[in-house]
């Protein structure tokens, strides 16, 4: 009888096991919104979110459940199935582990925005100028009292961690992004926080520093209106948002996926969005160089 049974348990035994070992591991995905970044309002970061599902779901990878995320830790964290792939900067991409597949190379040039001293006579709350247009003596002596200075940056954010890696400001104060809160919110931090003898500043994108102004803010002192705004661009940049995914993905699912991005030329405006794209943004598969080179810039070593 024993023998004539356990040749039955023992295929009962193996249906039970089979599903387990090829139990799923991983599941959904996490996207990092970057209207987040932007301080847009929530129900914007909802229609990013929309489109991210809507396009994932077209790769070949799981489009849910679909997490939201804001720190390398919501990746990290022990104690639940990991994400079969997320949608993120190169800060949180890089910093989970997970292999980044590709990426939007259109480059992204940080810099820190200064609030140095009082110019004499100067206009309220005028413009900001590049670091370059000084003379070699203004340069160095801005670049010294920066060293020694405070600034401000969006937590997880590429433009924190590359201007961090640089040494650029004595030190940088994570400032947790949230909705309705974006760049002038870092500004109107580093303009409360100024002195005369006590410079600030925040990292952001070159661009947006060339534009921003301290009209509105309120500072501590209120010759802050008279510091003179200087813009320090960061030595290195940094690529876009890209699609880093868990290693129990399927190379097949892989290079779909890599393929469905590299393919998107012209996306609706909400997708263009929702992906943190630019006017002159491409879909590449980093080289093993590109990726070393993107961990150097945000000071992973």
């Amino acid at each position: 009888m024993y023998n004539f049974l356990l040749p039955i348990a023992l295929a009962m035994a193996a249906t039970f096991i089979a599903p387990a070992a090829q139990a799923q591991t991983s599941e959904g995905g996490a996207y990092l919104n970057p209207q987040l970044f932007r301080g847009e309002a929530a129900h914007q970061s909802a229609v990013a979110e929309q489109e991210m599902h809507a396009f994932i779901g077209k790769t070949g990878l799981p489009p849910a459940p679909l997490y939201a995320i804001k720190k390398v830790d919501d990746i990290t964290a022990p104690g639940r199935t990991p994400y079969c792939w997320a949608y993120t900067n190169p800060v949180i991409g890089l910093m989970s582990g997970y292999k980044p597949v590709v990426v939007n190379s259109e480059a992204i040039q940080p810099a820190v925005l200064a609030i140095t001293g009082v110019i004499a006579g100067a206009k309220p709350d005028a413009g900001a100028v590049l670091l370059k247009s000084l003379s070699a003596a203004e340069q160095k002596a801005v670049l010294e009292r920066l060293q020694r200075s405070k600034c401000f940056g969006t937590a997880a954010g590429v433009e924190t961690a590359i201007a961090r890696a640089e040494g650029l400001c004595g030190n940088v104060e994570d400032v947790a992004p949230q909705a309705s809160v974006g760049q002038q919110g870092l500004i109107a931090k580093a303009a409360y926080a100024w002195e005369d003898q006590s410079w600030s500043g925040i990292a952001t994108r070159e661009g947006p520093a060339l534009n921003a102004s301290l009209k509105g803010l309120a500072g501590r002192f209120e010759n802050v209106h008279t510091a003179r705004l200087v813009v320090v661009p960061t030595k290195g940049t940094s690529v876009g948002f890209g699609l880093y995914v868990h290693p129990s993905v399927p190379e097949a699912t892989i290079k779909k996926a890599v393929a469905m991005f590299q393919g998107l030329t012209s996306p609706s405006r909400p997708l263009a969005i929702a992906l943190d794209l630019g006017p002159q943004f491409s879909f590449i598969a980093p080289t093993p160089e590109q990726v070393q080179q993107m961990r150097a810039a945000i000071g992973i070593r």
